[in-house]
């Protein structure tokens, strides 16, 4: 055992026992977890440490295990794990020692841990759609209230900040306005996929988020003279994977509010059942991705800055993207100040695109997974 002595850096951890998901408002999975430390030195202490981190890791794998494989089998597991692991704090939000024993120089714990489902989601969106590169993202809803369309949808507003927080890239709605305004009525009126997944790749979007908001007044009152309109209001969304017509779909979310006017209430009925709605759907969007359930993404999306361009060197330069091997589109976001920002869907790394922007008198300055800033060389 004094081989093991020495090994003061090998830590082994054992599966023991992994419990059910627990349903309703606890949002919690409950794990048998199970650390492992050599004793140096009869340093109990620093090997019961060492121990009981390990039981943590062992707890948020086997919660993570757990959550994801409910969800969807995803692919990359591994490279998703172990990002989860560099920002873990706060996911095993309780850790019991069920008992602790010490056999031939090696300290053994097992704990009863509790690890938040919640918290994960709150990793695992960002880690996932990194994992993807960057899908994009467009949202389509229609609304009515007492029957009525109105000019700008609270829904649609309120489900694309729950997909921008989630770190999703962005159609820019105002592009819809380069549509026949007919095939954008037809499409919000009928929700027919085949046309959800034509206006979505019309976009470049990855994923179209389509849903039906009503907002009925259901009772009136009156209190010191003003009138209050009770308003029921109803959500429900579902995707469209525009690579392959893949829809996902989620429950009905319902609220009820009062306002001065039934429009008024049930701006407020939205503000409250749009984001559940959005946030039901957030994550399985991406784990349906990364599992390959929603069928092969056509590439990533590498997000390209480049600064000291003018308007003509940017057609240029975009038409020299769309040329090169391995990129499917070019999407501008924007230009100004001499600065243009491009959403580069490829089949390369950012590392190959930069090489290829490289050859197109373009000086790399910064780089990451999934962008690439440059300046133009004079």
């Amino acid at each position: 055992m004094k081989g093991l002595g020495r090994l003061s850096a090998l830590i082994v951890v054992m599966a023991v026992l992994l419990c059910p998901l627990v349903a309703g408002a606890d949002e919690t999975i409950r794990v048998v977890a199970e650390g492992m430390a050599a004793v140096e030195n009869g340093d109990l202490n620093r090997a019961r440490e060492e121990a009981r981190r390990q039981a943590y890791r062992d707890a948020l794998e086997k919660g993570l295990g757990a959550y994801v494989q409910g969800i969807t089998e995803m692919k990359d597991f591994e490279v998703i794990r172990d990002k989860v692991f560099s920002q873990a704090q706060g996911i095993v939000t309780s850790f019991t020692v069920l008992s602790e024993r010490e056999e031939d120089g090696i300290l053994t714990i097992e704990a009863d841990c509790v690890v938040a489902t919640g918290a994960l989601d709150g990793v695992l969106g960002p880690v996932v759609i990194d994992a993807l590169g960057n899908p994009r993202v467009m949202v389509l809803v229609d609304e009515a209230i007492e029957g009525e369309r109105p000019f700008l949808s609270t829904v649609e507003g309120e489900v694309l900040q729950v997909f921008e927080r989630a770190g999703y890239l962005l159609v820019d709605p105002g592009q819809a306005g380069t549509l026949d305004k007919r095939q954008l009525d037809l499409a919000r009126e009928t929700g027919d996929v085949a046309k959800l997944q034509e206006l979505a790749q019309t976009f470049r979007a990855d994923v179209l988020i389509y849903g039906k908001a009503q907002g009925v007044a259901y009772t009136r009152q009156k209190i010191e003279g003003v009138t209050l309109f009770g308003v029921r209001s109803q959500v429900q969304l579902k995707a469209v994977i525009a690579q392959t017509a893949y829809v996902l779909g989620t429950e009905v979310f319902e609220a009820r509010d009062k306002g001065t006017s039934a429009q008024d209430g049930a701006v407020k009925a939205f503000k409250k059942t749009a984001p559940q709605a959005a946030s039901a759907l957030v994550n399985k969007v991406a784990y349906a991705l990364v599992s390959g359930s929603a069928g092969a993404m056509p590439g990533r999306t590498v997000k390209v800055v480049v600064d000291k361009v003018s308007f003509s060197q940017v057609r240029v330069l975009k038409e020299a993207l769309e040329g090169t091997d391995g990129v499917v589109a070019v999407y501008q976001r924007a230009f100004g100040g001499g600065k243009v920002e491009l959403d580069v869907v490829t089949e390369k790394t950012a590392e190959a695109l930069a090489l290829e922007l490289e050859r197109l008198s373009v000086e790399v300055t910064g780089l990451t997974a999934s962008t690439v800033e440059g300046k133009r060389l004079e």
